[in-house]
């Protein structure tokens, strides 16, 4: 995986980077500028050579070469020095103009620099030469240059190291409220939410820090409103319920002693009333369960997986009436020790879902130790519908329970088939 830079890290390289730029930018063009001055310099010293020479020889004696306060002076480019013309190639061609032709190999300092000069007067071109190598160049010439060099060069660090340390100030006194905001935003829970925010120093950070608690807040009322809601549900639905179930029994009973042919009609009412109690009694089963923010270690007991299963099928088994489809049930004689209220919840809403939405075909449940697999098809009206009707309200719910209890737990579409598969718990014995 890519790791990523983080942000105080990056805003650091493009701040330093941007200070080594501009001193280096700097430093190049006040570089320049010196080499310029000391050429401008070079360049007046030469025309005020050539108007002396002017002045301090007849006219008569200007026509040929003469070496005149350090630099050679020549009316026609063919009296120039050798070195000088082929350094250069041709002379000037404006008049105060000065040339200048640099033998050295970079980065090393330059063996000889040559200096040309044309001077215009009433008689013609006059040129001025002058030729320096590391032996004939004045040694305080040289010191000063290397003085100057030096200068620069430290001037240019100064600066750099004040820009780096003004930059990474101005990035420590940032990052520390922002810090200080991620850490008291990961800090913040039901019991600290509700009180106001730090000042973060900086009005936009303040703004974000109230906007991060008006979310959270914002969350946590909804998740204790259905908290609060699934719990006074599930409770107030138990009475009802227990309600219902007892009544049904006590029904079963009178239908016993009254007449045959009045019973049949009334038992079809009774087993429907019956059916919802058991629906109703495992959702609420199962909202109890999911309700709670941590699942407490739970108490196993052994229980026989096997016959669990074909009592859950026997119960269900009405959701297959007056529909095409055939069941299998394969079981092997399995001894579990889990809880056995999430078992059956899981193993309930699997079965019960498997029998609801499946109008042909076969249905198979197959159970080989811990493991049980579940299929059941669906018909094309289900696969054109856009709900995945194979995977209902009682699955979603399973799959959170079993999340919470860390059981595997998968379903998949295969072939045109829902295939629910769910490992339960450790093993201690089977039998």
């Amino acid at each position: 995986m890519k790791r990523q830079l983080s942000l105080k890290l990056l805003v650091s390289l493009i701040f330093l980077s941007l200070a080594v730029v501009l001193v280096i930018g700097y430093s190049i063009l006040s570089a320049h500028y010196y080499m310029r001055g000391m050429d401008s310099i070079m360049s007046s010293n030469m025309e005020q050579a050539a108007r002396s020479y002017l002045e301090s020889f007849p006219q008569h004696n200007r026509d040929g070469a003469a070496d005149f306060s350090g630099y050679r002076i020549a009316r026609h480019w063919s009296l120039m020095p050798e070195d000088i013309r082929s350094a250069f190639g041709q002379p000037p061609v404006r008049p105060g103009i000065m040339m200048k032709q640099v033998d050295s190999r970079w980065p090393a300092p330059p063996d000889v620099i040559y200096f040309l000069f044309r001077y215009q007067d009433g008689d013609g071109p006059l040129f001025v030469s002058r030729r320096f190598s590391r032996q004939t160049a004045s040694a305080l010439i040289g010191r000063n240059t290397a003085e100057s060099m030096q200068l620069l060069l430290s001037i240019s660090i100064g600066i750099a190291g004040i820009l780096a340390l003004i930059i990474l100030v101005v990035l420590r006194r940032v990052s520390r409220p922002v810090t200080a905001l991620g850490q008291w935003a990961r800090a913040l829970d039901s019991e600290n939410l509700s009180q106001p925010p730090p000042d973060f120093s900086y009005p936009e950070l303040n703004d974000l820090a109230g906007l991060i608690r008006t979310s959270l807040s914002s969350v946590q009322d909804s998740l204790e409103r259905e908290h609060r809601f699934l719990r006074h549900a599930s409770h107030e639905l138990r009475t009802p319920i227990a309600i219902i179930r007892n009544n049904v029994e006590l029904l079963h009973k009178l239908i016993n002693h009254r007449e045959p042919e009045r019973t049949g009609q009334q038992q079809k009412v009774i087993d429907r009333i019956d059916r919802a109690g058991l629906t109703m009694q495992h959702l609420t089963e199962t909202l109890l369960w999911l309700s709670k923010d941590e699942i407490e270690p739970l108490t196993g007991q052994k229980l026989q997986l096997d016959r669990l299963l074909k009592e859950l099928v026997d119960e269900m088994t009405y959701l297959l009436s007056q529909k095409e489809v055939q069941l299998t049930l394969t079981t092997d004689p399995c001894t579990l020790f889990l809880p056995e209220i999430p078992a059956r919840i899981v193993l309930g809403n699997l079965i019960r879902n498997a029998f609801q939405y499946s109008w042909e075909g076969c249905i198979t449940i197959h159970q080989h130790g811990r493991l049980v697999v579940i299929t059941n098809p669906q018909t094309s009206a289900a696969i054109d519908d856009r709900q995945e009707l194979g995977f209902g309200l009682g699955l979603q719910l399973t799959a959170q329970l079993t999340a919470k209890l860390g059981w595997m737990y998968t379903n998949e579409w295969v072939a045109q088939t829902r295939r629910a598969t769910v490992l339960l718990g450790s093993t201690e014995n089977k039998g």
